[in-house]
């Protein structure tokens, strides 16, 4: 996931892999959305388990989101991550609620 983040950041091509620090930062972010995400009950895989295939762009965009400054990406990049940011987590709780089948209560009157 943070491979991914950096490479929609601009920061690595598909034939670069991240080294150092910057793989630091990266799995820094990924944590710290995470955590944001659980904190609001909007998650159902471990934090160290693979991001299910449905929710893997919105999570890589609010990790890419969150290191664009850090980063240092062009102007035109950081409009386009910080457009993609303002949807992911309205994605993500789409995502997560359509798996949620509430109960049915019959209600009787008496």
């Amino acid at each position: 996931m943070a491979i991914r983040a950096l490479r929609r950041a601009g920061k690595l091509s598909y034939n670069e892999s991240a080294e150092g620090q910057l793989s630091a930062d990266a799995l820094q972010a990924y944590d710290e959305v995470y955590d944001e995400l659980s904190g609001l009950g909007i998650v159902d895989w471990g934090s160290t388990a693979s991001v299910p295939n449905e929710y893997v762009f919105h999570v890589t965009s609010l990790v890419a989101y969150r290191l664009a400054d850090m980063l240092g990406v062009s102007d035109a990049r950081y409009m386009r991550l910080a457009n993609d940011n303002t949807k992911a987590e309205p994605a993500i709780r789409r995502l997560f609620n359509s798996y949620y089948t509430p109960t049915q209560i019959k209600v009787v009157d008496y």
